[in-house]
């Protein structure tokens, strides 16, 4: 994986706060920072107001960094709770921005591709967001609300997440596991094909989200993805490849799997901040043999 330049000196990170602990990217940051100090749902509700502000005062110290890994990300059921997806993904970190401000503490909030509608095909850090459902409106009020009530704060988006699983109960099982786990029960399945999304591995966002709090560029918006891009019927075949699996994949419109959400048929985040991370299939292959 690339790590980032150090500009002037490097921040020493020791001892964040990990929101969302349990997921997971949290469950990987808490690998990187044995010192951190990590909460999950049963620790907080982040959705009252009162309650998180005193227990973050409650600390007993002021953290190098706090890392939100909290969020609604069930795309279809933010259609039927949409507000619920904006406290989550939205109200929750504006507050938590503003108390980051206070303190004088970086903030990192991650986002998502799902910030823009896929007409452009591939987005660059500047692209005006044009989301087309409940959950991208959500992701891209929060992003504004961060920037807005926070001071050193990083949106960063990715995308399409994998990686060892949470410890959280309702850390949700990623593509790769259904690929493997089908893969156990059919010798044929299908996959949509007419979406194409950027891929990241857990264990590298982590990692350079680490990198990141250390080289402490200016506030502002990164995308964080393995490099490329892949079709759900791309990343089945690669995952089938790499495992040595006969599994067929066939190739379906996303039609051929009616959703509630709207996605993107293309939405590739392109970094031209940071430095490259490895290509997805790189990071899948370390993954799926280790």
């Amino acid at each position: 994986m690339c790590w980032l330049p150090i500009i002037g000196s490097m921040t020493v990170i020791r001892r964040p706060l990990v929101l969302g602990a349990k997921g997971t990217l949290g469950g990987q940051l808490m690998r990187l920072y044995p010192e951190a100090v990590g909460w999950d749902r049963e620790d907080v509700d982040v959705l009252d107001a009162a309650a998180l502000r005193a227990r973050l005062d409650g600390l007993g110290f002021v953290p190098d960094a706090v890392v939100n890994c909290v969020a609604f990300n069930d795309v279809d059921g933010a259609e039927e709770r949409p507000e619920l997806a904006l406290a989550l993904n939205a109200e929750f970190p504006g507050r938590l921005a503003q108390w980051t401000k206070e303190r004088g503490v970086p903030l990192v909030h991650y986002s998502t591709n799902y910030v823009f509608d896929g007409a452009c095909g591939e987005y660059q850090e500047a692209a005006p967001p044009a989301p087309l459902s409940s959950y991208g409106r959500s992701k891209w009020r929060g992003e504004q609300l961060v920037m807005e009530n926070g001071g050193r704060c990083y949106v960063v988006r990715t995308a399409v997440i994998f990686g060892p699983k949470g410890k959280s109960e309702l850390s949700k099982k990623s593509f790769v596991d259904i690929m493997v786990e089908l893969a156990a029960k059919r010798d044929t399945i299908q996959a949509v094909a007419d979406e194409v999304n950027s891929v990241t591995y857990a264990v590298d966002l982590a990692a350079n989200t680490r990198n990141l709090l250390e080289a402490a560029p200016v506030a502002g918006i990164y995308h964080m993805t393995n490099s490329g891009g892949a079709s759900w019927c791309d990343f089945a075949r690669e995952i089938y490849r790499i495992m040595g699996k006969n599994t067929t994949v066939l190739p379906v419109p996303s039609s051929h799997f009616p959703r509630k959400a709207k996605r993107p048929a293309r939405a590739v985040l392109l970094n031209t901040k940071l430095p490259p991370l490895r290509p997805w299939q790189e990071a899948l292959a370390d993954f799926l043999m280790s």
